[in-house]
C-alpha cells in the first residue's frame, strides 16, 4: 500500500473548489465557514485531532443543502440549516474515520443552551463533537453576516457585539470568547472576506494520505456528486466499481486499480456545476442545455489536476467522454491521446449508464447493453478490445457493478429520508 499518496490540504482544496461549482450565489461561503472556525479552534487551544476536525466538519457543515432544490443564496441555506445539517451528516456517515465529523455537522445548527439541556451522562459522551460544532455555528453565523458591499473591518463591532449577546446561549462560552480575542486582528477579516483559501497555507505541513485513505475521502466526494440528483444518485459508485474490475482484468496493478477506482468516483464532479433542472430531464436536452452538460468533464480536469498524486487519475477522470476517433468533449484528443486508464472510464461510465435503472427507463439487459457497446465501437468512439474484456466476464462485472450502485441507492434515500 502507498503510505503517502496524497495530502490531505490538497484534497480539501478539492473539496472546497468542487462545493464552489453547485451555486455562484454561495461561492466560498464554505471555505469562508472553514477560515473562520479554525481561526477560532486554533484560538480556544484545540489540539491537531480536533483542529483537523474542526475544518473538514466546517468545510462539509452545509453539504446537505445538495439535496435541495438550487438553494439560490446563503439566506436560503440559513432557512432550512437544521434540516441541511442532519442530511449532511447522514451523507457522511458511514465511511472509516467519518463518524466523528457527521456527528459535528449534526450538531452544528443546534444551539448551545439546546446541548445543556441534554442528560448530563450523555452530555459528557457528546461533549467534544458539540464543542467543535458551537465553534462552527459561531463561524457559519459570522460568513452568513459579513456583507460584500461594506468594507469588512467596518463590520467588526456589530459582529463582535452579536457574539457577546449570543455567549452561552446561541454559542459557548469558549467559541464566544476565542472568536472575540482573534477578531481583534484585521488581517484574519480581510482573509476571511477576500481570500478564505488562505487556510489552505495555515495549516502547516501537509498531512500525508495513503492510497486506501484517498479512496474512502472520493468516495464521500462522489456522493456529494451524484446525491444531487435521484437521477444520478447510484451511478460514481457503478462506475468506479466497473473501472476497477476492467482494470484487475486489464492487468493493471493492484494500485493502479485503486487509482481507477478513484477516477471513477471523481469523473462526474464537474457536474456539480449542471443546474438540476438539467440533471433531471428526462426527455432529450436542447443545443443549448447540451452544451451546458459538455463542460463538465472540463471541470473535474481543473479540480483534480492539481491534487498531489492524482496526475493520472486527472486525466482518467475528466477525458470520460473523450473518444477514439476524436469527436468526443470537450478536449477532441484521439486515440493517440487516450491511454488504456482513459479508454477504460471512458466504457465503464458508458456500460453504467446504460445498465442502471433511472426513474424515466429500465435499465437495459445484457444483449442491448453489449449491442450498444458495440455500435460504439464500430463508429471508433470506445475500444473494442476492453468490450470483449467486458463481454467475456460480463456478469462478475455487472454483479459488482449492481452491488456498488445498490449499496449506494440505499444510502442515499436513508440520507434523504428526512431531508425532503
Amino acid at each position: 500500500m502507498i503510505e503517502r499518496f496524497t495530502n490531505m490540504r490538497d484534497l480539501n482544496g478539492s473539496l472546497a473548489e468542487a462545493l464552489n461549482l453547485i451555486d455562484p450565489n454561495i461561492e466560498n461561503h464554505h471555505q469562508q465557514t472553514a477560515y473562520m472556525a479554525y481561526v477560532i479552534a486554533r484560538e480556544a487551544g484545540f489540539n491537531e485531532h480536533e483542529l483537523r476536525l474542526t475544518r473538514f466538519a466546517a468545510l462539509t457543515h452545509d453539504i446537505g443543502f445538495i439535496t435541495m432544490d438550487d438553494p439560490g443564496s446563503v439566506e436560503e441555506l440559513e432557512k432550512n440549516a437544521v434540516e441541511i445539517a442532519s442530511v449532511g451528516a447522514r451523507l457522511i456517515e458511514g465511511f472509516p474515520n467519518s463518524r466523528e465529523t457527521a456527528d459535528i455537522v449534526r450538531y452544528c445548527q443546534i444551539s448551545w443552551s439546546n446541548f445543556l439541556t441534554v442528560p448530563e451522562n450523555c452530555r459528557e459522551r457528546l461533549y467534544e463533537s458539540a464543542r467543535i460544532a458551537s465553534v462552527i455555528h459561531l463561524a457559519d453565523a459570522v460568513s452568513f453576516l459579513v456583507r460584500p458591499d461594506v468594507f469588512v473591518l467596518n463590520q467588526i463591532k456589530g459582529l463582535r457585539e452579536m457574539a457577546k449577546m449570543a455567549r452561552g446561549t446561541e454559542f459557548s462560552e469558549e467559541a464566544v470568547d476565542a472568536f472575540l480575542r482573534a477578531s481583534e486582528n484585521e488581517h484574519v477579516w480581510m482573509d476571511l472576506r477576500y481570500n478564505p483559501h488562505f487556510l489552505d497555507y495555515m495549516v502547516g505541513e501537509a498531512a500525508p494520505v495513503s492510497l486506501d485513505r484517498t479512496v474512502d475521502f472520493t468516495g464521500i466526494l462522489s456522493r456529494i456528486i451524484d446525491y444531487r440528483s435521484s437521477f444520478t444518485a447510484m451511478h460514481s459508485a457503478g462506475v468506479a466499481a466497473s473501472a476497477d474490475a476492467l482494470a484487475r482484468l486489464s492487468g493493471m496493478s493492484a494500485d493502479e486499480c485503486k487509482m481507477m477506482k478513484i477516477a471513477g468516483y471523481l469523473h462526474d464532479i464537474g457536474k456539480l456545476k449542471v443546474p438540476r433542472a438539467i440533471l433531471e430531464k428526462p426527455g432529450r436536452l436542447t443545443e443549448e442545455e447540451f452544451n451546458i452538460i459538455k463542460e463538465h468533464p472540463y471541470y473535474t480536469r481543473i479540480n483534480t489536476m492539481n491534487v498531489e498524486g492524482f496526475e493520472k487519475i486527472s486525466e482518467w477522470a475528466g477525458y470520460h467522454h473523450e473518444k477514439l476517433n476524436g469527436k468526443g468533449y470537450p478536449f477532441h484528443l484521439s486515440a493517440p491521446d487516450l491511454d488504456t486508464g482513459s479508454r477504460i472510464m471512458a466504457v465503464a461510465d458508458i456500460f453504467s449508464a446504460i445498465t442502471e435503472e433511472r426513474p424515466y427507463r429500465e435499465s437495459m439487459k445484457r444483449g442491448q447493453a453489449l449491442n450498444v457497446l458495440a455500435e460504439n465501437v464500430h463508429d471508433g468512439s470506445i475500444d473494442g478490445d476492453l468490450v470483449a474484456l467486458l463481454n467475456d466476464n460480463y456478469d462478475e462485472i455487472d454483479r459488482l457493478r449492481e452491488e456498488a450502485a445498490h449499496r449506494e441507492g440505499a444510502r442515499y434515500y436513508k440520507a434523504i429520508k428526512r431531508g425532503r
